[in-house]
């Protein structure tokens, strides 16, 4: 899959080859925001599991929103996950989505919370590194 761009309300979500995704979220996050970030989500893992960049830090995300996103994400399409600019309220959701997916049958679902984009994009290459260290 090449590098894919999607743009609903104030919000944008790209895929970039070979196995990263990278969502900007602005301002509040409803269920329908939700509905369109799962289904983008669950068709780039049509081509295998990535890491997901999720810039939150000048997002909310309404209640509703967030039990979508725990009951309809799906542990498989994920390598691991950082969020950017995370208020506490938001890394407490994060690592209680983390839980879920370790629940669902993953051995491991890493999380990571950072300040800028370019620890978000550090943390990925490292995490690839250390997955072909396991794989080598």
């Amino acid at each position: 899959m090449q590098q894919q761009e999607w743009k609903f309300g104030a919000h944008q979500i790209r895929h970039e080859a070979p196995d990263l995704v990278v969502a900007v979220f602005s301002g509040m996050l409803n269920l329908e925001d939700m509905k369109r970030a799962v289904e983008i989500y669950g068709q780039v893992a049509k081509s295998g599991g990535y890491y997901m960049i999720a810039d939150i830090g000048n997002s909310q995300l309404q209640a509703e929103a967030r039990r979508y996103l725990s009951d309809n994400s799906k542990a498989e399409w994920f390598k691991g996950c950082v969020y950017v600019g995370a208020d506490m309220v938001q890394q407490t959701f994060g690592k209680v989505i983390s839980l879920g997916m370790f629940l669902t049958g993953k051995s491991e679902f890493k999380t990571e919370f950072v300040k800028t984009m370019a620890e978000a994009h550090a943390w990925v290459e490292q995490q690839r590194r250390a997955n072909l260290r396991k794989s080598g």
